[in-house]
């Protein structure tokens, strides 16, 4: 009970936070309708089902990156900035669970940016959404949802321990765009790249919401997309608790976490 309070509260003050600052507030309303009016005229006379898969879902999904991304990393380096990391690292409320928070309120501003480049798209594009599957298409909203978090938090680790936090986070968010093939299937890409895409989780989750929007729903591509996510998910949960006990016990040794 106490831990689900301490999340529902870091939640609230972590969104508002957040939002007061400009950065952010770049990230969340005015970085979508960029991607978004950059995939027009990129895909702008191809098939409706084209646009719903490669722009409406794929510069929604590049701003929920983004976001989530940038939970991992910015917030983190601040918090090392402002000298409040140890606080929290020793604080009553266990750290990852702090740290889940954080991720899990910027993944709900990303989901309003998601659904802010819908309607931006919807309004001055006159693009249809048309959902076949809307109970399906929640569904794997969710599932989505979850495995991003987790990689988040697998990823916001790694920051936790690293100066370079912001580096870091800019150096992965783009690559990120073109490996997991938000804009584009990744068939394009050579092939060890493509070896690359297929072990991280933006790759089937997005493939995932593409299955699930598709007219002609195919119930094995679907399953397919899930297994990977959930197997996926499951990996980067066991190395994220593996990582997060070596984190603390390295941390608590050398009494340096927040001079890395």
């Amino acid at each position: 009970m106490k831990i689900a309070k301490s999340l529902h509260h870091t939640m609230l003050v972590h969104m508002k936070l957040s939002i007061a600052r400009p950065m952010f507030k770049y990230i969340i309303w005015i970085m979508p309708l960029f991607f978004s009016t950059i995939a027009i005229f990129v895909y702008g006379t191809d098939s409706e089902q084209t646009l719903l898969h490669y722009v409406v879902l794929g510069s929604g999904f590049m701003a929920l990156w983004s976001s989530i991304v940038f939970s991992s990393a910015s917030d983190v380096n601040r918090e090392r900035y402002y000298g409040t990391l140890e606080i929290l690292f020793i604080s009553p409320v266990p750290f990852a669970i702090t740290l889940i928070g954080k991720i899990l309120a910027n993944t709900v501003w990303g989901l309003i940016s998601l659904i802010l480049t819908f309607i931006y798209l919807k309004i001055v594009f006159q693009i249809e959404i048309v959902l076949y599957h809307p109970w399906l298409f929640g569904l794997a909203l969710l599932l989505v949802l979850l495995a991003l978090s987790v990689f988040a938090f697998f990823l916001a680790l790694g920051f936790t321990l690293s100066r370079q936090a912001e580096a870091l986070m800019n150096f992965i968010e783009y690559p990120i765009y073109l490996v997991c093939g938000f804009m584009f299937p990744i068939t394009y890409l050579p092939e060890w790249v493509q070896g690359v895409s297929y072990i991280l989780p933006p790759t089937w989750a997005i493939q995932l919401l593409r299955d699930v929007t598709a007219q002609n729903l195919s119930f094995q591509s679907v399953v397919l997309s899930c297994t990977a996510i959930l197997l996926l998910t499951l990996v980067y949960v066991i190395i994220g608790i593996y990582c997060y006990r070596l984190m603390d016990k390295k941390a608590r040794i050398s009494g340096k976490l927040g001079v890395y």
